[in-house]
């Protein structure tokens, strides 16, 4: 995804780069929401001070997204 989008977990008035989730990501995303799903969302390239963002969401629908849990930092 090279859209940038607001992130809700990130500082706010910047807009953050989105990227596919990877193999292990999309996994975990298959037993937390409907497997079929899990291919379509993105992640968060922004950083915190606990490291990579953790918000996930399907491209353009923030209303589905989520944090990961920490061990994906």
């Amino acid at each position: 995804m090279s859209d940038y989008i607001h992130c809700p977990s990130c500082p706010k008035g910047k807009a953050y780069s989105f990227r596919k989730v990877d193999k292990a990501e999309e996994k975990y995303i298959a037993t937390v929401r409907p497997a079929k799903d899990a291919p379509g969302y993105f992640r968060c390239q922004g950083e915190t001070a606990a490291g990579q963002c953790l918000w996930v969401q399907p491209r353009w629908n923030q209303g589905k997204g989520f944090r990961l849990p920490p061990q994906f930092s």
